[in-house]
């Protein structure tokens, strides 16, 4: 994840995950990064150093330039790294290799720079939080194009769960199991109804694709709000959602509750 204000939203996430965190350089050392450790998932911010031109750090500062804060990539692995591979190519995907790590470009991933191979490990991990990862919500403008790319990334099957219950009508939603991680984490893809006014609709009008949400339920939701606030950040109540607020969260919107089942 890319803040613009780093330090701002550094705080944001310690109290949205708990836990501790470590701080490491990227390879090329154009980049901060500070990881939180949420079991065997990571959320790792990223600061770029000394306005760098080259990296990680360069690309992360091209974005900040641009006022694009937000995700900068997120870390799928696929079931089989090797299939996923020659699937993407042979279907002439745009595959990234830089610094031993494979990416698919974000034109052809709805606007997420993903990448397919594993993370890095730097040292010891820190005490896990008290939250846990549960989904990443990318937001796409064609249903079906986007499960029928996504399953061939992963290398899971796309579920259409049909106008999801909690968005009044404004959006269908897919879900698909989120590749070779451990557990029950996902990635639910949104579109917004057809010629339904919705919020939405706007931001796909106006920011195009891209991700749009990161779960991270809290095992202590009373906690957890009640950290955010204390550093003077926003939790806004969409029911049944807790979700704090993009403009405390480096432009995403943190939802603190369970997802719904449907």
């Amino acid at each position: 994840i890319a803040p613009a204000e780093f330090d701002r939203a550094f705080k944001v996430f310690q109290a949205v995950c708990g836990g501790g965190h470590v701080d490491h350089q990227s390879a090329d050392g154009s980049a901060l990064l500070s990881r939180f450790y949420l079991g065997e998932s990571v959320v790792e911010l990223a600061k770029p150093l000394n306005e760098p031109s080259h990296g990680i750090g360069g690309i992360i500062h091209q974005r900040l330039k641009s006022k694009d804060q937000g995700m900068h990539l997120a870390c799928i692995q696929p079931f089989n790294l090797d299939v996923a591979i020659a699937s993407l190519e042979a279907d002439g995907v745009k595959l990234i290799r830089n610094d031993g790590h494979v990416y698919v470009h974000p034109n052809f991933a709805n606007g997420v720079l993903v990448q397919l191979t594993p993370r890095r490990e730097f040292g010891e991990r820190p005490e896990s939080g008290d939250a846990k990862f549960d989904h990443l919500a990318i937001l796409v403008a064609d249903l079906e194009a986007a499960c029928a790319g996504w399953e061939k990334i992963t290398g899971g099957t796309a579920h259409i769960m049909g106008v999801h219950p909690v968005s009044n009508g404004a959006f269908r939603a897919a879900r698909i199991a989120m590749g070779a991680q451990i557990g029950e984490q996902m990635l639910e893809l949104i579109s917004p109804v057809k010629d339904f006014p919705s919020q939405l609709a706007h931001r796909l009008a106006d920011r195009g694709e891209g991700l749009a949400a990161v779960a991270l339920p809290a095992n202590d939701l009373e906690k957890t709000v009640a950290r955010v606030k204390a550093i003077g950040a926003r939790v806004l109540h969409q029911p049944p959602h807790q979700i704090v607020h993009p403009k405390d969260a480096a432009g995403l919107m943190l939802q603190l509750t369970p997802r719904v089942n449907h």
